[in-house]
């Protein structure tokens, strides 16, 4: 049975995103770091800063004035805003060289997005300092599968197949097919990325109820908490295609660990559709 270390391994010549990251990773904790030496990194990568700019400048932020500059977006949004802004963007690069497979792909990411969208909105009405985090771990939560998909793809369609054909969840179908699910190969990628480690805990994590969380931290259990929600939600508003298109219902302890009730959804559901629109149109992507 092929092992985490041989998929990883397979991967080979990666997009732009590990070194940009992992220079960002690094920098972020230099506390002499400015933000020219910020937007000077991110600028190597002119795809990536073009996107940021336009996402900074989007309704999605709701600047009154334009950001003309990359540094300039560092100092107006902050630090933690840019970094988890540039790795989501980064993220974008993977999936999309890895959208001419015959599972969808694309789908997967638009609803990767849509489920950011949803745990950002979550985030901010219970703890705002985490709510960019929230973005970033919603991007990446199922980062697992394109890989899965990218490199054992017909192992990938097999699981698909029986997932739809009601034969076991997606979890037990991974387990059954390649002896690990998505989210233990997203966790250790992103590790070898060297992404924070509160994103590759809650990759690992995201789909765990609170009793489950015990060993993490507040904030990883908050991020946890609030993707999980997201999945779902970004499966209700049909944003995308998360390959499972099975909806679970939501435990009423993670309704209350992030302060929302039945009140709350329609505003909820509002605001990630328009957040969601202007992503896709800030970014050009298509549904």
């Amino acid at each position: 049975m092929i092992s985490t270390h041989d998929i990883i391994a397979k991967i080979g010549d990666l997009p732009s995103l590990p070194s940009v990251a992992s220079r960002i990773n690094a920098e972020i904790e230099n506390e002499a770091l400015s933000a020219k030496t910020l937007g000077a990194i991110i600028s190597e990568d002119s795809s990536l800063a073009t996107r940021m700019l336009r996402l900074a400048n989007s309704a999605f932020y709701g600047m009154s004035r334009q950001i003309a500059s990359i540094d300039k977006a560092v100092m107006i949004l902050g630090f933690d805003t840019v970094k988890n802004l540039a790795l989501s963007v980064s993220i974008y690069s993977f999936f999309k060289q890895r959208m001419s497979s015959t599972i969808d792909v694309k789908g997967l990411w638009n609803h990767s997005l849509g489920t950011a969208v949803c745990a950002r909105i979550l985030m901010a009405r219970t703890a705002v300092k985490l709510a960019e985090q929230a973005f970033l771990l919603g991007i990446v939560h199922d980062i697992g599968k394109t890989i899965l998909i990218s490199q054992c793809l017909s192992e990938s369609e097999h699981v698909y197949q029986m997932v739809r054909e009601g034969d076991a969840t997606q979890e037990e179908a991974e387990v059954k097919v390649f002896g690990f699910t998505h989210q233990v190969i997203g966790s250790q990628l992103l590790r070898e990325w060297k992404f924070p480690e509160a994103i590759v805990t809650g990759v690992k994590a995201h789909h765990m109820l609170p009793p489950e969380l015990k060993d993490c931290d507040q904030a990883t259990s908050q991020l946890c908490h609030a993707v999980c929600v997201a999945n779902q939600f970004s499966k209700v508003l049909a944003f995308g295609n998360s390959t499972n298109s099975n909806r679970e219902a939501i435990p009423s302890v993670l309704w209350g660990h992030l302060g929302i009730g039945r009140g709350d959804l329609a505003a909820v559901s509002a605001a990630a559709r328009e957040d969601y629109q202007c992503i896709l149109q800030s970014w050009n992507i298509s549904t």
